[in-house]
């Protein structure tokens, strides 16, 4: 009932781990019944070993969490040997993530997770908005190509491009990418966000701002993934805020093949099997399927006001 497809791969469920939720290794599945994930989505990996960002690096707030963890990893050496063994033992797919400071930085991790047995698609972080320099190949289209194309020669896997919130027009982003040899979206990555403690007169995070995540981003990740899934032929896969059922059909209706589950994991580890369980009882219930419900979406009311109806209120 729940099975889909993103692109080439095939997924037992639409439901995913977003980046950075669990870590760098299965370990999450301890938490779920594997059944019900359709990939587990794993932590960015830069080439070289990261120490993150000063601390505090989380901190919550009405709506959702503020993070600022800056891409903390042990590199691409310590992961190849240490966590790459562990993933060919995975009873579901592994996307790796990569990430990097220029298009070499990206070339490199794509090759290398294309010789890991145990990585079926490989997404590529190119808007996190916590380190120097992290957003300019997701709010520059001829960037962006540049880095899609490098990392599409690099590899025949699966590959998917996450983009950012931080922009004024997705849609061009997300047709570079797709020109560029992309095979899916992520649509999005975190906003950026900032919290204070008033009277320390400091910001509340150790970095300043941070990615903000969870429901209050909903709405806007929605609007963003239907605005790409109007632009592109690729699939979507939809993440920013979904914590039920009912968001995950939300977002399938808006043009999402599958939806990454991310802050509603740090309050509830076991919250992907509690959500499949809540999809398959609606979809029963509704008598449709995923593929029925995908981008189905009726057209917006359109909305005008010309110049000559503005009237003068004297």
């Amino acid at each position: 009932m729940l099975a889909v497809r993103v692109g080439s791969l095939h997924l037992n469920s639409p439901l995913l781990t977003a980046s950075g939720t669990f870590g760098h290794d299965p370990a999450a599945l301890a938490f779920m019944d594997p059944a019900d994930l359709g990939a587990l989505v794993l932590k960015t990996v830069t080439p070289e070993p990261r120490h993150g960002n000063a601390p505090p690096r989380m901190a919550e707030f009405t709506g959702g969490v503020l993070n600022s963890i800056g891409l903390e990893n042990k590199g691409l050496a310590y992961w190849r040997e240490t966590v790459a063994p562990q993933l060919e033992r995975a009873p579901v797919p592994v996307v790796a993530n990569a990430g990097g400071h220029s298009a070499e930085d990206f070339r490199r991790m794509t090759e290398a997770f294309d010789a890991m047995r145990g990585v079926a698609a490989i997404e590529l972080n190119l808007s996190c908005p916590n380190v120097s320099g992290g957003m300019q190949f997701s709010t520059d289209v001829a960037a962006l190509d540049e880095v899609v194309r490098a990392c599409r020669e690099s590899t025949r896997k699966p590959l998917w491009v996450k983009l950012s919130p931080n922009v004024t027009r997705i849609a061009l982003l997300a047709e570079a990418a797709e020109r560029a040899g992309a095979d899916a979206l992520t649509v999005s990555n975190t906003l950026i966000g900032m919290l204070v403690d008033w009277r320390r007169r400091r910001p509340v995070l150790g970095g300043g701002t941070g990615g903000m995540s969870g429901p209050a981003v909903k709405p806007l990740a929605l609007r963003l993934t239907w605005e790409c899934a109007q632009a592109v032929q690729i699939p979507i896969v939809a993440s920013g805020g979904a914590n039920c059922a009912e968001d995950v059909l939300e977002f399938t209706v808006a043009g999402a093949t599958a939806v990454q589950i991310g802050t509603a994991l740090f309050r509830r580890p076991d919250a992907i099997s509690v959500i499949a369980a809540e999809l398959r009882r609606l979809l029963a219930e509704e008598g449709a399927t995923l593929a029925e419900l995908r981008a189905s979406l009726a057209a917006p009311n359109s909305v005008s006001c010309a110049v000559s109806d503005v009237r003068n209120p004297r």
